[in-house]
């Protein structure tokens, strides 16, 4: 019989971290025999005392972990001190603070360039969890709006002239349109000067943290600011139909290009990879 493996996922906060140490584990525990303990980081010892004494008391809760799973640099001095002290194997994800032969395996997104190791995989797009078996609600749809970044020119006039003119053609849907903390309060303003009439505005400020998962995958299209990529790879996670909302690049980036290439796939309808059941299958396959 196959011992079953404890896994701890570490929580920094950060929901772009989480969503996708969240769809590796769901992987995993799909594809494996494993029990899954998600653990706040607040919530754990303090990782330099444990690092200097090789100490750590184990809340009655919790049992000893195989592995751990990390996303984000708040994660990254948990994850060390849980292998120094219990002997797990720790996963990164995406691109550590610290340098890369700390970690057991690192997750890393494609752009960012890193040279190949046997203790890294790279991953074409951000680890999520697909759900396009999902039933959609027919009449509704969703647009994600972003705000200024180091990739892309921000454009409140712009972004409001494309959503003015989808409305138009979507007359008869419900639509549903949610800000990030980059959009700017004019876009805020502006968009309520608009008075769309099948339109409901959810400021990010004023709506639940679990607002967005639990509507993206009641929606069949999604409109997403080229700004995010994040947005972008979870609209299309979630199995609607997903467009964007082009904003002009400020300058050429190997993220800027990774959009780019996104966006002609999802135009010409061609299915996007599931990286965190290829992460998990890889994980699986080395250490199970």
């Amino acid at each position: 019989m196959k011992k079953i493996k404890i896994i701890w996922r570490l929580i920094d906060g950060k929901a772009g971290h989480d969503k996708q140490s969240l769809a590796l584990v769901e992987n995993l525990k799909n594809q494996t025999s494993c029990k899954i303990f998600n653990i706040n980081i607040q919530n754990l010892e303090n990782p330099f005392v444990s690092l200097i004494f090789k100490k750590y008391n184990l809340d009655k809760s919790l049992i000893k972990p195989d592995i751990a799973i990390g996303a984000g640099h708040k994660t990254h001095l948990y994850l060390l001190a849980i292998k120094r002290c219990f002997g797990a194997k720790i996963i990164v994800i995406l691109k550590p603070s610290l340098p890369l032969k700390f970690f057991d395996l690192c997750v890393i997104p494609k752009h960012d360039d890193v040279k190949s190791k046997n203790n890294i995989i790279t991953i074409q797009t951000a680890l999520v969890s697909f759900n396009s078996n999902m039933k959609k609600k027919e009449n509704v749809a969703l647009f994600l709006i972003g705000g200024p970044s180091k990739h892309y020119y921000w454009n409140t006039k712009l972004v409001l002239e494309k959503i003015k003119k989808i409305s138009k053609q979507y007359e008869f849907k419900r639509l549903l349109i949610t800000t990030s903390r980059r959009t700017p309060l004019n876009f805020i303003n502006e968009f309520n000067n608009l008075k769309i009439k099948n339109m409901k505005l959810y400021e990010h400020e004023k709506i639940e943290n679990d607002w967005l998962d639990k509507n993206i995958t009641k929606v069949k299209n999604v409109w997403v600011t080229n700004d995010s990529y994040s947005m972008l790879i979870e609209a299309i996670a979630s199995g609607a139909y997903t467009d964007i909302l082009d904003l002009e690049i400020k300058k050429k980036s190997k993220l800027s290009e990774e959009i780019e290439k996104i966006k002609k796939t999802i135009r010409k309808k061609f299915p996007m990879p599931n990286e965190a059941k290829r992460v998990s299958e890889f994980i699986q396959k080395i250490w199970f």
